[in-house]
């Protein structure tokens, strides 16, 4: 779609929009609606109250964004040893054993 269609379409879109007729809308309901939305905005969510409950368990008096940031540091750090670190299982000793799981070997009964 080119520049000028854009243009044209937005220059039709802006006419036929001039053309529609307007109501007004009672003061009443205006107020009505605006009041409705400043009280639902002012109340919080249930959502959001029981979160704030749970972060004031979990470290009192302290804002939000500092036990999610202690959260994620000790979530890196630990991450990062883990990938440093060797696991002591890791370090056996190498040998020649070789082991054989039981599904290796075939079965001794044929079912024919």
């Amino acid at each position: 779609m080119g520049e000028n269609e854009r243009m044209d379409d937005a220059g039709f879109t802006h006419e036929i929009l001039k053309g529609l007729p307007t109501t007004m809308v009672p003061a009443t309901l205006a107020a009505r609606i605006l009041g409705d939305f400043d009280r639902v905005a002012a109340r919080p969510s249930k959502l959001t109250a029981m979160l704030a409950r749970i972060g004031e368990r979990l470290w009192p008096g302290a804002p939000v964004w500092q036990p999610a940031s202690v959260l994620a540091f000790s979530l890196v750090i630990g991450l990062t040893a883990g990938a440093i670190l060797p696991s002591p299982g890791t370090a056996a000793a190498v040998s020649d054993q070789v082991a054989v799981a039981a599904l290796d070997a075939t079965p001794d009964m044929d079912m024919d």
